[in-house]
């Protein structure tokens, strides 16, 4: 058989491009290496691609000699070390292909040796099946080997025979009817171009892949007696990399690179998990396993990580910069959190009570939420965050202050049990008061806070805030107590309270100004605005109960005003009392119906007999009154009649119900006594 003599090695670099199309614009993110090929003469050898890894099978009897390499990539990316400095291609090598917009994808370049390799898919459902195979003696596989049966009687109890067996370019599957107890046999396995899975094997002990330095698809474990998992050798893993065993030993020193995500899903509790060259995971880092230390001393970037193995003493990612989804770390026994390299986050969810220390001393953003509940939250070891995409939920005891650099978050959400927080400086769309019981913590905010306030709870002390974007009130109880509700002087937008309560009253005292809607809906005892005169958008105040301390100093609604007068229910009448006596502007319709808030319900009021409250009203836009069977007098109307649109007078179902002119022109201003 001919030798090719093996002399110096020159690398050429060709880039395709596509078609100019000026119609199409050119994005420039493509990092993408399409072909490779070694050319000698007219013999050519073209590489295998197993996600980002160039397979480049080599013939047993090839001497490499005199070849150019040659490589389409995408348009106009650039592709690093420069392969003319190569000179050694029976080794493994990196390739960073960049993309003209700056992006990296890296790839391994893996040769390999082979004989006239055998093809196919192979299944070997018996011991004497596997035997036959094994006995060929073959060192390469081109094709997938499948070893068991999911199901039946027949079993597979040694994988001896396959000790020849060095690479295979498709996948290996062991199923459950391997009924062995050692993986003697495929200890030799050097690479797999596709997946490596163990399938509920459950009497195998160990599996040792020692000298295997590459899986192109996935590597997954699943037994139900695997203690001790070794690939001290492997290198990288082409898809995901699953544990799912009660292992007390793994061996994976040499691993740098997991394309797909890292699951370790140990039955057992263990001492220490270590990756300590695993440098790049591009899926999840999913732990959900009973472990007291995590090692990832050189890993730099991954998507996820999520821990929730509830054990956890130590998570140590000395050099971890980047992960672009979401950090989660839930329930565990830590008493620290560091990643002193990590510059940014996609999310974070931080939920460990005994947590006092928290050190992301280069952290500048994070894209989307930051939920963190510890016991101590110093922002000093915060201190080059710069931003919050989402929504910042925070509970934490003591006083807290904001990062000194965190100048913009989508919202906050603060809960119970701090003394103090202090959000100065700090612009969000909305701050979120979700503690049950506030009353006690003082929440210190500029004087103008142009946000949305939503109160879930008790009513902080607030410091501050004088005028505020707008205020939504949710539930509120403290078993029959009292929210009050300080210091806000101007609401710009709306306020709005729509949700029934466990509480005896809502107080805003010192409340003068609302710019929007004015929602008001609850069956609790008592609503207080004091101090409030004006109102700019439509208003609804549908409650069961006012009083004189209700709106005493209201006098100007710029949109519609609908006030529930009170009405007779199953027995129980609700009658509010009716005080607004500086009331001299509505500049929509004043609509005055029993039941404020639902129309379709024909609720009657049996006692109200005349206007008068309204008697300081002089300009209106519209009037409407239903169901007032004992109304017998609109002279509270005479100041505001004249301004009112003939078209916008509704009066209908009352005792007495008189036209617009019976009342402007006529003076008719109650029910005639014919009538009575």
């Amino acid at each position: 058989m001919n030798k090719y003599i093996l002399g110096s090695i020159l690398f050429v670099l060709a880039c395709l491009t596509g078609c100019d199309d000026s119609n199409d614009p050119f994005e420039g993110t493509d990092n993408f290496i399409t072909s490779f090929t070694l050319k000698q003469g007219d013999q050519s050898l073209v590489a295998s691609f197993r996600g980002d890894t160039i397979v480049m099978n080599i013939p047993e009897e090839v001497i490499l000699s005199d070849v150019k390499a040659q490589v389409v990539c995408s348009e106009n990316a650039t592709i690093k070390p420069d392969p003319a400095t190569v000179y050694n291609w029976e080794e493994e090598m990196f390739f960073t292909v960049t993309s003209l917009s700056g992006q990296s994808r890296k790839y391994l370049y893996t040769p390999r040796r082979s004989s006239v390799p055998e093809t196919g898919i192979i299944l070997l459902n018996t011991q004497e099946e596997l035997d036959a195979f094994g006995a060929k003696g073959i060192s390469y596989l081109d094709g997938s080997l499948i070893i068991g049966q999911q199901l039946g009687t027949d079993s597979i109890k040694s994988l001896a025979a396959l000790s020849t067996l060095k690479q295979v370019s498709g996948s290996i599957t062991i199923n459950t009817r391997y009924r062995g107890h050692e993986f003697a046999g495929l200890e030799n396995l050097e690479e797999i171009g596709g997946s490596f899975q163990i399938i509920s094997a459950d009497s195998l002990w160990t599996v040792d892949l020692n000298k295997l330095t590459h899986i192109g698809g996935d590597l997954d474990i699943k037994s139900a007696a695997v203690g001790d998992i070794s690939c001290s050798s492997l290198k990288s893993v082409g898809g995901n990399l699953s544990m799912e065993a009660p292992f007390v030993s793994t061996e994976f020193s040499a691993l740098q690179q997991v394309s797909g995500n890292l699951s370790l899903k140990g039955k057992s509790s263990v001492e220490k998990m270590s990756f300590q060259s695993l440098k790049h995971v591009g899926g999840s880092i999913e732990v959900s396993m009973s472990a007291i230390r995590l090692d990832f001393s050189e890993l730099l970037s991954c998507k996820d990580l999520n821990v929730t193995g509830k054990t956890l003493l130590l998570l140590y990612c000395p050099k971890l910069q980047d992960i672009s989804g979401k950090l989660s770390i839930a329930d565990n026994p830590l008493y620290e959190v560091s990643f002193p390299a990590l510059t940014h986050l996609g999310e974070l969810s931080l939920s460990c009570p005994k947590v006092n220390q928290m050190n992301m001393p280069l952290l500048k953003a994070i894209d989307g939420n930051a939920s963190i509940s510890i016991a101590g939250f110093n922002p000093e070891q915060l201190a080059s965050l710069e931003s919050i995409g989402g929504t910042l939920s925070l509970t934490a005891t003591g006083s807290v202050k904001m990062p000194a650099k965190l100048k913009k978050v989508g919202k906050i959400s603060l809960g119970s049990g701090m003394s103090e927080i202090d959000l100065r400086g700090v612009e969000m769309e909305e701050l979120l008061l979700q503690g049950s019981d506030m009353s006690t913590t003082v929440v210190k905010g500029d004087d103008v806070f142009a946000g949305s306030i939503v109160m879930s709870g008790l009513s902080p002390q607030f410091q501050g805030f004088k005028e505020i974007g707008s205020l939504k009130l949710n539930y509120l109880s403290n078993n029959g107590g009292t929210t009050n509700i300080a210091g806000i002087n101007k609401i710009t937008g709306d306020f709005s309270y729509w949700n029934n309560s466990n509480i005896q009253e809502i107080i805003m005292p010192d409340l003068q100004e609302v710019g929007g809607i004015f929602d008001l809906y609850s069956n609790i005892k008592e609503f207080h605005f004091p101090e409030l005169k004006t109102i700019g958008g439509d208003t609804r105040i549908c409650v069961n109960t006012t009083d004189e301390r209700s709106f005493p100093k209201l006098e100007k609604v710029g949109g519609n005003l609908l006030i529930q007068t009170g009405y007779e229910q199953y027995g129980n009448v609700y009658e509010p009392v009716l005080y607004y006596p500086l009331l001299k502007t509505v500049g929509g319709t004043l609509y005055l119906r029993p039941y404020g808030y639902n129309e379709t319900q024909n609720m009657q009021n049996t006692k109200l007999t005349d206007l008068n409250f309204l008697v300081s009203l002089e300009s209106i836009g519209g009037f409407k009154i239903v169901n007032h069977k004992a109304l017998a007098s609109y002279e509270g109307l005479k100041k505001a009649i004249k301004s009112c649109p003939e078209t916008n007078w509704i009066v209908e179902d009352n005792l007495y119900n008189p036209t617009y002119k019976q009342l402007a022109e006529d003076g008719l201003w109650t029910l005639p006594a014919e009538e009575e």
